[in-house]
């Protein structure tokens, strides 16, 4: 999760806000798909699952909530892989 919040951290750096939109429409973004094509992640990159999410350690798609501009929640589903159980971690 701290990868995560670390390169959101640098694509807020760059643009003043969070990426928004789902997971895959975030992760396109980090990886390019943006004004500048900035690239702050890649396709190789493990965290990424073959429908172009970021997931977590378990192979679960974070769900990423834009709280506002510059804070964004990035919750795991935690080891039973089901989000909003009392495993989540959750981290802002």
């Amino acid at each position: 999760m701290h990868f995560v919040r670390s390169i959101l951290q640098d694509y807020r750096n760059v643009y003043g806000q969070n990426p928004v939109g789902s997971n895959a429409e975030i992760t396109a973004a980090l990886m390019g798909k943006n004004a500048r094509r900035s690239q702050f992640l890649r396709s190789e990159d493990r965290n990424l699952s073959e429908r172009g999410e970021l997931v977590d350690h378990w192979g679960s798609p974070y769900f990423l909530h834009q709280i506002s501009g510059k804070i964004m929640e990035i919750r795991s589903a935690g080891p039973d892989k089901t989000l909003w159980t009392a495993d989540d971690l959750i981290v802002k």
